[in-house]
């Protein structure tokens, strides 16, 4: 019986994603001040540094991993059932995420958000006597956009699946060696934990498609008065 190859070549729409096109997006999480204004600008989510001065939250990075969920598993043996072990999921864990990018003048964001996180530990607020800082927040949201490659429509570069982390915030921040033996170039890696990562595929237009029955976010408390967020894995 003949067997039609045709319907296993390869095409752009069975090709995997690349790992090369993203973007992240930062945003400010819950009711919050934020730690620094231009975190709110949507227009400047991607504004490049001009003379030493950033405008906005560039999100270009080299590098980001830690997408992880990991849940714990329970151990429980049963009394009279002794041939096996029940295992009984336990909590779910987030590893830390960590970004690296080129360290370019101007970009200024990580440092701030360190210096910001470590005066509000310090009893002192968040970024004190700093331009535009209104509160106490330093938790982010943050939208990993990856992109498809080749991309096949030049007008509308639209992203294929997004990874949705909730309530991050800076942990580690450090900067490459300087060693004046070598040419390398130098690089800025933040660490970042945080409450929870969901993962989408998207639509035309860059939105997750919800799967029937799956909720990523479920909110409890008082909202807008000061309620909590609890994220779920979808």
């Amino acid at each position: 019986m003949a067997t039609n190859l045709s319907t296993y070549n390869s095409s752009l729409a069975t090709d995997p994603l690349r790992t090369f096109r993203f973007r992240a997006v930062f945003t400010p999480a819950g009711n919050d001040g934020v730690f620094d204004q231009r975190i709110k600008s949507a227009t400047n989510q991607t504004a490049m540094p001009i003379k030493g001065v950033s405008t906005g939250w560039v999100g270009g990075f080299s590098t980001i991993s830690g997408l992880n969920i990991t849940t714990q598993n329970i151990t429980y043996r049963e009394g009279g059932f002794n041939t096996t072990v029940h295992q009984i999921p336990g909590m779910t864990t987030f590893q830390p995420i960590t970004f690296t990018r080129g360290a370019i003048f101007g970009n200024d964001q990580a440092i701030t958000w360190m210096r910001g996180l470590f005066a509000a530990a310090a009893g002192t607020g968040l970024n004190p006597g700093g331009a535009g800082a209104t509160g106490a927040g330093f938790r982010v949201n943050i939208a990993i956009y990856v992109n498809n490659h080749p991309n096949t429509d030049v007008a509308n570069d639209y992203p294929q699946m997004v990874f949705n982390v909730y309530n991050a915030w800076i942990t580690n921040l450090s900067y490459s060696d300087l060693d004046a033996t070598n040419g390398a170039l130098m690089f800025e890696t933040m660490q970042l934990v945080h409450e929870g990562l969901s993962v989408s595929f998207t639509d035309a237009k860059g939105n997750p498609v919800k799967t029937s029955g799956t909720s990523a976010v479920s909110t409890t408390g008082s909202g807008a008065a000061g309620g909590r967020t609890n994220y779920s894995v979808s």
